[in-house]
């Protein structure tokens, strides 16, 4: 099994996730599983697009992509 040296997550991967938290300089938090992927410009409950920009042993650090053709395919909570 992989230990602090290797991440889940690999620079240029895109997810969709839920901001969990914030982070102490306001930046948005999600997990993927327990590994912490830190979003700046996203606020708590937000479920944004991103992509691994940094990846650390202990977080990433991702931004947030706009999907024009997959936004309709996505989950949104205002379609059910």
């Amino acid at each position: 099994m992989a230990d602090r040296e290797t991440a889940p997550v690999d620079v240029g991967e895109r997810y969709s996730l839920e901001i969990e938290d914030l982070g102490s300089e306001g930046d948005g938090v999600a997990r993927i599983g327990s590994f912490i992927v830190f979003v700046p410009g996203a606020d708590l409950g937000d479920r944004v697009d991103i992509r691994i920009e940094e990846v650390g042993g202990s977080h990433a650090v991702a931004s947030v992509v706009e999907e024009s053709d997959s936004a309709d395919e996505g989950r949104s909570e205002t379609d059910e």
